[in-house]
Order: structure tokens, then C-alpha cells, then sequence
């Protein structure tokens, strides 16, 4: 079935349709509630179409359309100040891409070693030595279950039973406080991975939660209550069902954004 979708683009095209007749009676449904969306429908469409569509092919992180857009012009205008700016990511993947293309440096760890490698094949074919990849495995432990997983300090997973996460979520402590314009948060124990990355962003920076909607985030999300929050509620590619992807943008302090000290700089690359 799947190589003759890939070998017949008119079948191909044809599933793309039918895959999405429901879906797209539900996006109707909220054009009502929120008008913007009506930009989104022909990129909706059109990534749904074809099952050979990925964040990874098109190199973009898979977040709301939406989101993206925010993302896009919050890159612009650090770009056009002449910013160096570095990302740390959870969860490799389109964005990885996206991000390598765009940053002076990027740090991504990935926790499945298979799809670790699959992305590094395609980094290191395009020769791109800006990013610094990670491999983390979780490793069995007791003495938390996937119950506790809600809680930041479990380093834990709903999808990954009694596997602990704590070297993929450690991770980002490698690097001095303040050192990051963006970390974007999308792989495995998500409310841990917001407790140590919230010191680790710059005064003005970001940190952006995939799939933000998930009421077992609810615990990661209130160390952040005093940034500045951004729900992007919607669709987005690939994807049939509307989702949340949330930005919080950290305050600065009377009213400065200070930059990373010189000392600090090789600690990215």
C-alpha cells in the first residue's frame, strides 16, 4: 500500500482527500471562533495531501502554523540587530534543520538512537557543523512511575514507563545560566525539561512548548507564570486536529536585555 501511494500520485493525492474530509469539517467548524485560520487552510491542505510530507523533508519544526509565523518574525528581528543567537533543543527532528539554517549555533539532544541517526546522516551531508548533537537514552529506575510523570522533578515520561530521563533533561546544564535566545521543547519529560531550561534563557528570550494543551504539562507550565505567555491554538502540517504550541518570552530586568558575557561565548559551540 505505501509503495504504491509513493509510485501513483493521483491514489496518492486521491488518500490525501479522503484522509481529510472530516478533519476538515472540524476546521470549518472554527473559522467562526477565529477568522485567522483561514489563512492557514491551503498550507493545511496541501501538507496532508501527501504522505511523503514531514517536518523532517521540509526542514520546519512541526508546531502550529501560527506558531511558526510568530517564531519567523521574531527571528527577523533579532536578525536585523546583528544578534548572534543560540538554541538549545529537546527533540531533533524538521526543526533541527530549521534551526541550523537560521542560528549562529545550535544544541540539540535526542533521546532514540535510531532516529539520532537518521538525523545525523542528514546534517552531516549538508555539511553542517553549526550544530552540536546529542544523544541521551533514557535508563531504567525505580522509585517514580509514569503516574509521577506530571511532576517536574520526576524526570519521567507518560510514553516511557518506569525509564528515567534525567542525563536528556541535564543536558542543557552543561551550559552557563542566561545562555540561550530559545529553547524549543519538544521530545520526553517536557515539565522537567522547563525546569532547567527556564535559568538557562537569556533576559528577552524564549521557550516554546509543543503540544502545550496536554493537562500533564500543567506543573511545568507554572514555572513560567511570571513570563510573558503566547497560546498559538490551531492547525498545523501534517496534522488533522488542532493542537496548542505556547511561547513564553522571559521579562527583562528594568528593562535591559543584556548579552552573554565574552567568557561565555565558546560554552555554545
Amino acid at each position: 500500500m505505501v509503495k504504491l501511494l509513493k509510485d501513483n500520485s493521483v491514489i496518492r493525492i486521491g488518500y490525501g482527500i479522503i484522509r481529510i474530509c472530516i478533519p476538515f469539517l472540524f476546521y470549518l467548524t472554527h473559522l467562526i471562533s477565529k477568522p485567522k485560520i483561514i489563512n492557514f487552510i491551503v498550507p493545511w491542505i496541501t501538507s496532508n495531501l501527501d504522505p511523503n510530507r514531514s517536518a523532517i523533508n521540509d526542514a520546519v519544526p512541526w508546531i502550529t502554523f501560527e506558531a511558526k509565523e510568530w517564531i519567523d518574525s521574531f527571528l527577523i528581528q533579532n536578525s536585523n540587530s546583528g544578534k548572534e543567537m543560540t538554541v538549545f533543543e529537546y527533540g531533533s527532528g524538521g526543526s533541527t534543520i530549521f534551526f541550523t539554517q537560521r542560528f549562529f549555533r545550535v544544541i540539540s539532544v535526542e533521546h532514540n538512537q535510531e532516529w539520532y541517526s537518521g538525523v545525523k546522516k542528514i546534517l552531516q551531508s549538508e555539511n553542517d557543523s553549526k550544530c552540536k548533537y546529542l544523544l541521551k537514552e533514557p535508563q531504567p529506575f525505580s522509585g517514580y512511575s509514569v503516574s509521577n510523570a506530571d511532576d517536574p522533578q520526576s524526570y519521567a515520561s507518560h510514553e516511557y514507563e518506569d525509564m528515567s530521563f534525567e542525563a536528556y533533561v541535564k543536558s542543557i546544564d552543561a551550559y552557563p545560566n542566561k545562555c540561550f535566545d530559545l529553547v524549543f521543547i519538544d521530545g520526553r519529560a517536557r515539565p522537567s525539561c522547563i525546569l532547567h531550561a527556564r535559568n538557562k534563557v537569556k533576559y528577552g528570550g524564549i521557550i516554546i512548548l509543543d503540544n502545550s494543551e496536554r493537562d500533564y504539562y500543567a506543573l511545568g507550565k507554572e514555572l513560567l507564570s511570571d513570563w510573558e505567555r503566547m497560546d498559538f491554538y490551531g492547525p498545523g502540517p501534517y496534522g488533522r486536529y488542532f493542537w496548542q504550541t505556547s511561547i513564553w518570552k522571559k521579562p527583562p530586568i528594568m528593562g535591559r536585555v543584556p548579552l552573554v558575557p565574552t567568557e561565555y561565548q565558546d560554552a555554545v559551540r
